[in-house]
């Protein structure tokens, strides 16, 4: 299998580097006319993910004066989804920027099987102004020990 330009490093290596996951059910709704998964579905998936990864980190607060936005998003297919199909949605952080941050996912079934897998760089930002905001120290350090 010819590996995205994000995985770089031996894709049994970086599957076993994950740690924290969502199980999903794919939903009758979410598939399409050929009867298995839409191919925007593992987008909402990702979402999920990322929302209870970073409850997780304690990274999610209302009053938090910042928050994250995805600047950027990508999703590779391994193989078809079928209604019904329980899913792990797995999500860990790739690298930390002064602002940015780079999160990879991996779709597997129950037997294992890697379905789709993906990436995406977001950015802290104001809620106020709407500009980039630097990581704290702190913050980095908790984004980066949970890989």
């Amino acid at each position: 299998m010819k590996l995205p330009a994000y995985i770089d490093m031996p894709f049994q290596e970086w599957k076993t580097s994950f740690s924290f996951f969502n199980k999903v059910s794919v939903r009758f709704s979410e598939t399409d006319m050929f009867g298995h998964m839409n191919n925007v579905t593992p987008f909402i998936y990702f979402e999920e993910a990322r929302i209870s990864y970073f409850k997780k980190l304690n990274m999610m607060s209302e009053n938090k004066q910042t928050m994250t936005v995805v600047a950027s998003q990508q999703c590779d297919y391994l193989r078809q989804v079928m209604p019904y199909e329980e899913l792990r949605i797995y999500v860990k952080t790739s690298a930390v920027g002064s602002s940015s941050l780079t999160l990879h996912y991996l779709g597997e079934n129950l037997e294992g099987e890697p379905c789709f897998t993906g990436a995406v760089v977001m950015v802290q930002v104001s809620k106020e102004s709407g500009k980039a905001v630097s990581w704290t120290d702190e913050e980095k350090e908790t984004l980066l020990h949970t890989r």
